[in-house]
């Protein structure tokens, strides 16, 4: 699957998800986050297992903190929800997520799926730990992990290729929203700059997604 399908399918499930009540995941906020992987390929391999189960509940924790309620403003999401999360736990968020990105741009790791460690990059001093995953159809796919109480898979860095561009109008209000909720959020997106620009930099991302991606870092960096 191209990066360019990718983009377009991730932005359809966050949708879909948004519209969604799974009951599965209406209790995860008040659970304990818990810990991450114990290494960037059992991140990923825990990830796979948890979409083919399904227990996206469980898989709330194999996201990087906070980066599911950030990429909730790709679908909408009033500043107050996205604030909220990320003062309270995006667990609840981070499980829809997944349960979304299963339905489509995930179906690369449904099944049987070879991963494979293909070491790290660095960008502006962050590292991201690489997972080669091996598609079906005989390509390669980059799920880019973080380590943060164990090894949990980076979002934006993994697959900003589909939220970039529908996270522009968001971030642009941000910037001229006086508020404590803004602050917070326009904060926390400033940590996923080098996430979103590794994203810009994988193989396969179409010119103009790595376009969308440093745009949206202009936009991010505007400001402090």
């Amino acid at each position: 699957m191209s990066l360019r399908l990718e983009a377009a399918l991730a932005t359809a499930l966050l949708v879909v998800v948004s519209c969604s009540g799974d009951p599965s995941t209406d209790s995860v906020e008040t659970l304990p986050p818990g810990e991450g992987a114990p290494s960037p390929t059992e991140a990923v391999t825990e990830l796979v297992t948890a979409i083919n189960v399904p227990d996206f509940s469980g898989a709330s924790r194999l996201a990087m903190p906070g980066h599911a309620a950030l990429a909730s403003l790709a679908e909408g999401a009033t500043f107050g929800d996205v604030a909220e999360a990320i003062r309270k736990g995006d667990q609840a968020v981070a499980a829809n997520f997944w349960a979304g990105f299963a339905q489509g741009a995930g179906s690369f790791l449904s099944g049987d799926v070879s991963v494979n460690d293909a070491g790290t990059v660095s960008r502006d001093e962050v590292e991201f730990h690489q997972v080669s995953v091996a598609t079906e159809d005989g390509g390669t796919r980059s799920v880019l992990i973080q380590e943060s109480d164990g090894y949990r898979i980076d979002l934006f860095a993994s697959f900003g290729a589909g939220l970039a561009d529908k996270m522009m109008g968001p971030v642009e209000r941000l910037i001229n929203t006086q508020s404590e909720d803004a602050r917070l959020i326009l904060a926390n997106l400033r940590e996923i700059v080098p996430s979103l620009l590794v994203a810009s930099e994988l193989p396969g991302t179409a010119a103009d997604v790595s376009q969308q991606l440093l745009a949206l870092v202009e936009v991010i960096t505007r400001i402090g």
